[in-house]
């Protein structure tokens, strides 16, 4: 056969299979013209339930929602109102990665993570929920498929570097283990500021907690970077003992070099990286600290766009991404639809009890879904969960 005949009839070939492939979904109802009509950072705060929502509108109504991590809320909202909105406003919500690469590099002088991806992390966030909400379809799949619709999670509770009381401490514990979670964390909130406090609070009340759960139920430590390589190690042999399945966060994490020194002591896989938010500081976490799990935080990180980077990244070397996630509405679906689709992120997953989030849970309809323990994946288009638009202007007043 000459190479001129085969080649027109491969091509009627081809057409002839995608003439019998379905259309996308919606495709042809989404105008090729629409553009982002607004942006909008809010910020909110009722004791501890406070965050920073973004609102992006498009030019034919369709409205996205996004959430930023809550440290910093007015900074946030300014990076958001004042730099990242005239630089979407006006473009295509289609182009999330050319945004994306837009906004961090025409603002990194602020410096390439905590505040800036924060806000990104909003915007983008809201943009790939406007862009599922146009298309008729749930985020994960515009980003790879739904590989899972749903995840082990594990719930937080605080001790405040041992300001709550163990007792109440103990109540906490017994109560998530009531609700059927079957994996807890203590969070000991020590930070680097008071790094190998003298009083520490850690082996006593998870000695105290692990005695009152049952063995069904495991129980991990998260000393949010309040020790040093010698006294992480020392703590973690000792929860080792007692049958620890993870350690969270033992050092902090301008010192990597420390971090390597308790991965290679202890035999409990250790997390780390809720502070590294980038893919290039994840590369750099990954072959300094040695970490076992990644526990990015993808509202902190510049969103679904870098999130996917990073879940890559940390696939390159074989790592398992667990979630950092402390926000139980709109952070969690966006969580959840990366979840849902990257296969080596997802063993487990943080969760924060919306008890302590009331004011923000009012808006919505219907909030994250579970079932015996696990997180389930939001059914919606976007994002997954729906905002009603009157309760969320009574509050945000925008």
């Amino acid at each position: 056969m000459q190479r001129r005949n085969f080649l027109k009839t491969t091509a009627l070939g081809v057409g002839s299979l995608y003439a019998g492939l379905p259309a996308l979904a919606h495709a042809g109802d989404v105008p090729k013209d629409i553009k982002i009509k607004s942006v909008k950072g809010i910020v909110f705060q009722d004791g501890y339930d406070r965050g920073v929502y973004v609102r992006v509108e498009a030019t034919d109504g369709t409205v996205g929602w996004g959430e930023s991590s809550a440290n910093g809320i007015r900074a946030v909202q300014t990076i958001i109102n004042d730099l990242l909105a005239p630089q979407v406003v006006g473009q295509s919500p289609f182009d999330t990665e050319m945004l994306w690469e837009q906004m961090f590099w025409k603002n990194v002088d602020l410096g390439s993570g905590g505040i800036l991806t924060y806000a990104i992390a909003g915007v983008d966030c809201a943009l790939w929920d406007l862009k599922g909400k146009l298309l008729g379809v749930p985020v994960h799949n515009l980003i790879g498929g739904k590989f899972r619709d749903r995840v082990p999670a594990y719930a937080g509770f605080r001790l405040k570097g041992g300001a709550v009381p163990l007792p109440e401490a103990i109540k906490q514990a017994v109560k998530l283990a009531e609700k059927g979670f079957k994996r807890l964390k203590i969070r000991a909130q020590i930070r680097e500021y008071n790094i190998n406090p003298k009083n520490d609070p850690c082996l006593k009340y998870y000695t105290a907690i692990r005695k009152e759960l049952p063995d069904s139920v495991d129980l991990f430590l998260d000393p949010n970077e309040g020790y040093t390589g010698y006294r992480a190690i020392e703590v973690g042999k000792t929860l080792e003992g007692m049958g620890m399945k993870f350690y969270e966060s033992p050092c902090p994490n301008e010192n990597l070099e420390d971090l390597a020194t308790v991965v290679d002591a202890l035999t409990i896989p250790v997390m780390a990286g809720e502070k590294c938010y980038t893919r290039w500081m994840v590369e750099s976490l990954i072959k300094i600290g040695k970490p076992d799990i990644i526990n990015t935080d993808f509202i902190k990180s510049g969103g679904i766009t870098e999130g996917l980077k990073i879940c890559h990244v940390a696939g390159l070397y074989h790592k398992q991404i667990v979630p950092h996630n402390t926000k139980p509405m709109q952070g969690s679906a966006a969580t959840m639809q990366i979840l849902a689709a990257i296969p080596n992120c997802g063993p487990m997953v943080e969760y924060i009890e919306a008890d302590l989030y009331k004011t923000i849970c009012s808006v919505f309809d219907e909030g994250i879904q579970f079932q015996d323990g696990d997180m389930l994946l939001p059914k919606g288009n976007g994002l997954g969960l729906v905002i009603n638009e009157k309760r969320a202007k009574a509050l945000f007043g925008y």
